[in-house]
């Protein structure tokens, strides 16, 4: 099984825990293109409403999470939606994804270094 939504909870002090999908803070997810490895605050029900949190289906598997997530912490400006274990890269991206659908990484895959 592929894994490409780890459930992880924030204990704080120490980090990120892998841990059960019921008990999950939030999510890593590896997402092709500039961003890479993310980890967002998520919940499995209730109203996301004043919370900073995604909604996620607590796939890892076919992750689904809501709403889009919006990335411009890098060189590029990335905005994606991620559905059923794809990214659906939009419009607005700034990068060469721009417009795609693409499925995410395995999130325990080693990734490539990249030299200078």
């Amino acid at each position: 099984m592929t894994v490409l939504a780890k459930p992880v909870r924030l204990e704080y002090g120490v980090g990120y825990l892998p841990c059960a999908v019921e008990e999950a803070t939030h999510v890593t997810l590896r997402i092709p293109g500039p961003v890479g490895i993310l980890t967002l605050p998520v919940m499995l029900k209730g109203t996301r409403e004043g919370t900073g949190n995604w909604t996620w289906n607590g796939s890892t598997t076919a992750p689904t999470l809501r709403p889009s997530v919006l990335n411009t912490g890098h060189a590029h400006r990335c905005h994606t939606w991620i559905t059923d274990g794809q990214a659906q890269y939009l419009d607005d991206c700034s990068h060469e994804f721009r417009g795609q659908t693409v499925p995410l990484l395995p999130v325990d895959q080693p990734t490539e270094r990249q030299d200078p």
